[in-house]
């Protein structure tokens, strides 16, 4: 077998740290949006359902007799993090929980035990633009989350990797204008910029 060529190897050498480099500045640019996301996402899903459904209605899920809920699960790992003898409260679930579980309001059951209400914190939704749409882009959109924030995202090393992003991130920017949240037009020029670039360097 042939040897791979010094100067091919070293092209390809920077090729690639030149695509890791320009990956990380395009990655920089969902930051942002998944805080605007999160937060406003689990902000109203928290005070609507409490005001529709009941004040205790969060503490009730935490208290329940019932061990495979989304909500005792992500107790779990936010009592994993706690001194011993820390009481887990609704609110500190707002505080402490991750984007995840509030995806989970839309869920097929989830969702209609809760009757319907998540769906009412998008101000902007489209009439065609029903629940299992909703959590299929909710879930797209946390799983890119999830890599990011876990840094388990390798570089854009190909063009299916760059397509992937633009696919998510017309999902964010969808969802935040669903929910009526300004973002402006900076958002979307920057992530056109940084992908152009990894585009460029794919050639």
């Amino acid at each position: 077998m042939d040897k791979p060529k010094p100067q091919n190897s070293k092209k390809k050498k920077e090729k690639n740290n030149k695509l890791l480099h320009l990956s990380l500045g395009l990655y920089a640019t969902f930051y942002p949006k998944y805080y605007l996301l999160e937060t406003t996402l689990k902000n109203r899903l928290y005070y609507l359902v409490k005001q529709r459904l009941g004040e205790s209605w969060f503490d009730d899920q935490l208290n329940s007799s019932k061990n495979d809920t989304v909500f005792k699960l992500e107790a779990d790992v936010i009592l994993r993090r706690k001194p011993k003898g820390f009481v887990l409260k609704d609110k500190g679930l707002l505080v402490e929980s991750g984007l995840g579980i509030w995806v989970e309001f839309f869920n097929r059951n989830l969702y209609k035990e809760l009757k319907g209400v998540p769906i009412l914190i998008f101000p902007k939704l489209p009439p065609d633009i029903k629940r299992k749409e909703l959590y299929k882009q909710l879930s797209k959109v946390k799983e890119l989350r999830n890599q990011l924030f876990h840094y388990r995202i390798p570089p854009a090393t190909k063009s299916t990797d760059v397509n992937i992003l633009i696919d998510v991130n017309n999902d964010l920017m969808n969802l935040l204008q669903w929910l009526d949240v300004p973002t402006g037009s900076l958002a979307s020029k920057e992530f056109e910029k940084k992908i152009e670039a990894v585009r460029k360097a794919l050639d």
